[in-house]
């Protein structure tokens, strides 16, 4: 395996190897098939997706970067080449160009910090606009003699041309591949129907689809700054993955028209030399929307990562004791007509534990104990840790009943597994629930759930520990906790 071989960290590759050799082989002779559709002038391509989309495949699938995948690659670069009337000798330099290109990249890439990678941090994008560059000049030095041969320029021509057209195609393709959430994230983040929420949400793509007609209206060579506004619009409404599409998609779409003369410029002496320029401003203008995009995916990282701290405890992930009664009297008021039940939870004998195997093995517990619970709760419950071992649900929408069922499944669950402690053994541990419930259209506010369930925790405990029992849904005092 090539990573192996660099010392590069990889997945583990569980696809076989001619599997893995057909993918690449396949989407490789695709994108170099595209590309060689937009051949307008010359013979480079207008857009060129098959080196940036290499790049992409391997770096977010490192398990392909074997021998026989980079040979799968160069194999659907000489196949699509070919197929269009290429010829072989020509066809073999260019592929060599490409692949030194992808090869380059892709070992910059591992060398990057992860973040980086998926630029998630706000210096993500120069890092990417640096290691582009990188990658355009390596295949410009590899293939610029060919732009002698075929196109008529010198070696320094050849190189600059080369170098712009491969930074304009990484800059606009690999963003999209490299914050690519997978297809699972992306069809549950659609909106499920059209409402008026989504059409507010789509509004700043529909100004740029506008800025982009309104351009070819007006026609010159400033209309190709039109579209910016909307875009940087587009970065501070959308995620990074959906303003790298629309970017691409912008800039592609400019790549293609202008050499088309769907946007009409003025005819410049040096047609070639014109396209370049208008080429690489193209590349440059796309790192202002992905580094707005990148530095607001940064700060809503950071406010939901202070959200977390300021709301959940930070040895269980539980929520705290503040925000579980906040959240929980803001479902009561939205729960009024429908009913709520509310579990209080404490683990039996936990001073024991914490005497037999230190505050290790106590905090090792309450990780266990919050673990087990969040898996037999529903995606609306609220869990949050009172203080100490002591814990607390609400359900909203059960019965005493229901709610009396769940608190059974928490208590037969805990009882039935054994915890390996950091300091060796093993350790049971039973829990003691009570429940309360508030039914439809009653106001009983959540300081009095909270008495109930406690009254009814005090019970359970007194009487033998390990079980569940049901408390009234008022109640003048609460008791104290047994330990």
């Amino acid at each position: 395996m090539l990573t192996a071989t660099l010392g590069l960290p990889a997945k583990p590759n569980t696809e076989p190897q001619l599997a893995v050799a057909l993918i690449v082989a396949g989407i490789v002779f695709l994108a170099s098939f595209f590309g060689i559709l937009t051949r307008p002038v010359g013979f480079l391509a207008a857009v060129w997706p098959a080196n940036a989309v290499l790049l992409g495949l391997m770096v977010r699938n490192p398990s392909y970067a074997t021998v026989s995948g980079w040979l799968a690659a160069f194999a659907g670069y000489i196949t699509a080449d070919l197929l269009t009337g290429g010829s072989f000798f020509v066809t073999l330099w260019l592929t060599i160009a490409n692949m030194t290109g992808a090869l380059t990249g892709y070992l910059l890439f591992r060398l990057a910090p992860e973040s980086d990678r998926w630029l998630q941090r706000p210096a993500s994008v120069l890092h990417l606009f640096a290691i582009c560059c990188a990658v355009a000049l390596s295949a410009a030095i590899a293939g610029s003699g060919a732009a002698r041969l075929l196109f008529g320029r010198d070696l320094l021509g050849g190189i600059a041309f080369w170098f712009i057209t491969e930074l304009v195609n990484s800059l606009i393709i690999l963003p999209v591949l490299l914050t690519f959430p997978g297809f699972r994230k992306l069809r549950a983040s659609l909106p499920a129907s059209l409402s008026l929420a989504t059409v507010q949400h789509a509004l700043p793509m529909l100004v740029l689809v506008a800025s982009v007609a309104l351009a070819i209206t007006l026609g010159g060579p400033g209309t190709l700054a039109m579209p910016i506004p909307a875009l940087l619009w587009c970065s501070l409404t959308y995620r990074t993955f959906t303003t790298s599409v629309l970017t691409m998609l912008l800039c592609t779409w400019l790549l293609i028209s202008i050499p088309a003369n769907l946007i009409p410029l003025p005819e410049l002496p040096d047609p070639l030399r014109s396209l370049d320029s208008l080429r690489l401003g193209i590349a440059l203008m796309a790192l202002c929307p992905l580094t707005v995009a990148s530095i607001n995916a940064a700060r809503v990282e950071l406010i939901e990562r202070l959200s977390r701290a300021a709301n959940h405890d930070s040895l269980t992930g539980a929520l705290s004791r503040g925000a579980f009664i906040e959240r929980s009297e803001a479902c009561l008021r939205v729960n009024r007509d429908h009913g709520t039940a509310l579990l209080m939870l404490d683990i039996d004998h936990f001073k024991n534990i914490n005497d037999r195997f230190g505050h290790a093995g106590g905090d090792a517990m309450l990780k266990k104990f919050v673990r087990l619970v969040s898996h037999l709760l529903r995606p609306s419950d609220l869990f949050g840790r009172m203080g100490g071992e002591e814990f607390a649900v609400v359900l909203p929408g059960l019965d005493m009943i229901a709610a009396t069922s769940v608190a059974e499944h928490i208590r037969q669950a805990l009882e039935a597994q054994a915890l390996e402690m950091p300091s060796g053994g093993k350790v049971w541990a039973t829990v003691s629930i009570g429940v309360t419930t508030r039914a439809p259209g009653q106001h009983t506010d959540f300081e009095g759930m909270l008495l109930a369930a406690d009254r009814a925790l005090y019970e359970a405990k007194g009487a033998g520990r390990n079980m569940v029992r049901v408390g009234a849904q008022q109640a003048e005092a609460a008791a104290p906790t047994l330990n």
